[in-house]
């Protein structure tokens, strides 16, 4: 007689232990999903005209070229650079990044050999172009400024 009773009761505590431990892994997933959404404020495309490639500044005479540039979170990048003037072909190249810095402010294009060094401002959803080796500023840094065209209307 003793039996029965023990059987349901074993069943019972299987079922009430699964449920808890089945809510468990449920909220684990939910926070897991929660941190894979969450996307780096520098992610997306800046686009802007700048100086043409041989100068420092803006040329009178020179449209520029327009440089537009996607930052992903996989920490890869695709930059299309296209002369203004016509006098070279549209340059796209795709790679990886790296920041420089613990801040994550000063960004790195692997294997972009000229105007590959960056500083990003989250703050104005901005990108500044800055100077090769060095990473000093251009004396004209407001032409070297690309911007999210998204986000910028919205601060």
């Amino acid at each position: 007689m003793k039996k029965p009773v023990i059987i349901p009761l074993f069943a019972m505590s299987v079922v009430v232990l699964g449920g808890c431990q089945d809510s468990n892994s449920t909220k684990q997933q939910t926070s897991a999903m929660e941190q894979k959404v969450e996307q780096a404020q520098w992610v997306g495309t800046y686009q802007g005209t700048t100086p043409c490639m041989g100068c420092l500044s803006r040329c009178q005479d020179c449209p520029g070229m327009a440089v537009d540039l996607t930052l992903n979170q996989d920490m890869t990048y695709t930059l299309v650079r296209e002369s203004l003037s016509g006098h070279n072909q549209v340059e796209t190249l795709t790679g990886i990044m790296r920041f420089r810095d613990a801040e994550k402010t000063q960004l790195e294009l692997v294997n972009v050999t000229t105007r590959n060094l960056l500083v990003v401002d989250t703050k104005h959803h901005l990108l500044e172009i800055r100077e090769d080796v060095t990473a000093n500023a251009y004396l004209a840094a407001d032409d070297f400024l690309l911007e999210q065209p998204s986000k910028s209307s919205e601060s």
